[in-house]
Order: C-alpha cells, then structure tokens, then sequence
C-alpha cells in the first residue's frame, strides 16, 4: 500500500511538473504545484495476509488399540456420516468379550447355589427359633442358624455384585468392540490418510489419529491480523481477498469473530511461563504479534483449498461524497492542521481544516475548504522546472 502511494504521489508531482514546464513563464516568479478540491469517495483499510482452512475439520482417531485390518477410504474420496472408515483386528477385544461372558455365566450358576444355599438357612432359622420358644432347643443352636442366614444372605449380596461387574465388563467388551470399526462422524471429504493398512496403532497414551474429513464445502478465511491494526478492527467489517492461485478473483466475505488472544495463544503454544522468563523477555517484546480474525464463507465451487494463502483487504471505514484533498497538503503544527489554498491572485493563503478519513494517498476534510479551491503541495522557480525537463525521464527530457 506505501509503495502504491509513493508511486502516485510521484506521478502527481511529475504531471504538474508538466504542466508548469508547458505553461512556464520566462520571470523567475515561483510556482506553485497545487491540486483542486474535490469530491469523491474515500476508503480506509487494512491490509493483512491469512490462510484458508476448514470450518468443519475433524481428526477421526482409534480409541482401541490394535492393527488396522483395513482402510476402506482413500485420500479426497467423499464420505458420509456412518460411513466405514476403517476396520481395527478385534481378536483381542473378542476374546476378552468372551472371556467376560463365561465370567458373569459362572456368577450367575453361583448365585442360584449361594441362593439355595440361603433356603436352607432360613428355612433352618425358622425351625431352630420355633423349637427354641418351646424351650427344645438351646440359645446356641439358635444363634448359629441366625448366623449362618445372615452369612447365606451377604453371600447372595456379594455374587450379585459380582454379576453387575461383569455386566459392567460386558458393556465396556462391546463398546471396545464397537471402535475396532471406525466410522466417519460427518459428510465431508478424506483430506488426511494417517496410517496404512497393517500398521499398529496405540491408544493407550493418547486417541491416534487414523484420517482427517473435513467438509469442504464451508471454508474459514484466518486472517493474521498485526497488533497495531487489531484496535480498529471490528466484527462484521467486509473484506474483498484473493489467493495466489487465482489473482483475478476476488471473494467477498465479512469478519465473523476476533480471537481474543495472540495467534500463539490461539493455537495452542503459548505459555506463560517461556513468556516470563527474563531471558527470553527481550526477544518477546521484540517479537511480532498477530491475532486472528476469522471470516467464513461458502466454497460450493471448490475453488477454495485448506493452506491457500489469503492477501485481504479489510474496509475499516468509507466516506462518500466528502470533500478530499492530497494528503502531502496537509501540514501539522501545534496540534493543528492547515493546508495552503492558492489565493484568487495566485498566493497562497494559510487555512485551518479539520480532517476525517485518510487511505494513505488522500484525506477527507470535513470543514475548512470548499470544492473546487485549490491547495498547495509545493511549489517550483522556473529554474528547477527546467531543470526537472531535462532528467532522463523527465518532461521534456530523453527516456
């Protein structure tokens, strides 16, 4: 944007260069390059790199471990939710499936006996409690049989408990079971293949990734925004951007959030303690720092690809029909600022204005001038008009 505004700012001084050199007068009276008022419409942007990524972008991982038996997907093929993705060999969570199956068989033949076992005993209690208030029997012998129902029971009590863990077991065998086939958790299309049929995967530390779907169809434009660009940025703002790939398109979206932190932050590698430490401090606060702003748009065309480079142009502000002068007229001074308007007699007379928008080229006045007075961006003697006629390249002079 500098360089855009540097090259018209010259290409502006040369032309009335020109055309004091066409119109010049043989005195040694100075000239004066000035520049009507005029009206027009001005726009204030930001300019900001980014990439293009997935909205919708998930990382389909194995919660069991084993060896993948087979990869039913291959890179860019289109899957749907339910799909079969790939399929982990179930030999070991079969046979614990199994083994906890005969486990719970065996507790329940164990409850039916520890259950006829606390027949008898009550049957027992109740014999030794009614002989006992006939006075046939002793306070010991009653006792027992209290005790041995009350053992009957606890036994009962235990094997049940036993059967809801091997329940439990069960369940836990079947959803193991379940993840030795992979399936995919939405529409979209295979942009990652991270391993290959036969390998070995581990889940034991962490959930291994087998591919990555993402749905194309949604894309996210993330926009490295700089740090002293964030403060004017604001959500809902249009931003006009292109990719490398096709300079000629423009798309058109608009800001749909700000992350509140750095980009580092937001990826997730940003840590307060390499940031405190005091000798990594002085390379920190040298450092750049960016913070994402995020625009998403339809990419039903697919002409949009995750990892393309974004060059945007964010619209901060836009003014129409004001009144705009070249920037180079505008003097600062004494927390004032003035231009220079080119009198009815041809000298230049001191006027205060007050500015609006500026697009690093033009700004807008919103008081102090009127359309069609004219402002001085410098001025020339005769001498060095014709001295500038005679530079390579110069009016006048050879190419």
């Amino acid at each position: 944007m500098k360089k855009i505004s540097v090259a018209i700012v010259l290409a502006l001084v040369a032309g009335c260069g020109w055309w004091y050199w066409q119109h010049r007068e043989d005195d040694g009276k100075v000239s004066y390059l000035s520049e009507a008022v005029e009206r027009g419409t001005i726009t204030k942007q930001v300019v900001a790199t980014g990439v293009i990524d997935a909205v919708d972008l998930v990382s389909v991982g194995a919660q069991v471990s084993g060896q993948i038996k087979k990869l039913h997907v291959k890179l860019g093929q289109q899957v749907k939710k339910g799909d079969m993705v790939a399929e982990i060999d179930s030999v070991s969570q079969l046979n614990q499936y199994n083994s906890d199956k005969a486990n719970l068989a065996s507790r329940q033949a164990e409850l039916v006996s520890k259950q006829a076992a606390l027949r008898i005993a009550q049957v027992r209690y109740d014999r030794e409690k009614a002989l006992f208030g006939k006075n046939a029997t002793s306070r010991e012998a009653l006792e027992n049989a209290e005790n041995s129902l009350a053992l009957a029971r606890a036994e009962v009590v235990a094997v049940q408990s036993l059967i809801k863990q091997s329940q439990l077991a069960i369940d836990t065998d079947e959803l193991n079971l379940g993840y030795t086939r992979i399936v995919a958790p939405l529409d979209g299309t295979v942009v990652s293949v991270v391993v290959d049929e036969g390998q070995t995967v581990n889940s034991n530390q962490s959930a291994p990734t087998i591919v990555q779907i993402a749905d194309l169809g949604r894309m996210e434009n993330k926009i490295e925004i700089s740090e002293g660009d964030i403060g004017v940025i604001r959500e809902k703002m249009p931003i006009a951007f292109t990719v490398l790939s096709l300079p000629d398109k423009v798309f058109e979206t608009r800001i749909s959030s700000l992350d509140p932190g750095m980009t580092t932050l937001s990826n997730g590698r940003y840590s307060k303690t390499s940031s405190a430490d005091s000798g990594s401090s002085s390379s920190s606060a040298s450092e750049a720092v960016y913070f994402y702003g995020k625009a998403v748009l339809d990419n039903q065309e697919g002409l949009l690809r995750i990892g393309m480079t974004t060059e945007n142009t964010i619209t901060v502000a836009r003014a129409e029909d004001v009144l705009l002068v070249p920037i180079i007229a505008v003097q600062n001074g004494d927390g004032q600022r003035s231009v220079q308007v080119l009198g009815a007699q041809g000298q230049p007379e001191a006027r205060a204005v007050e500015i609006g928008l500026s697009d690093g080229v033009r700004v807008e006045i919103k008081s102090g001038l009127k359309e069609g007075e004219r402002v001085i961006m410098g001025q020339l003697s005769q001498e060095e008009i014709r001295n500038a006629a005679k530079m390579p390249g110069g009016p006048g002079g050879p190419n």
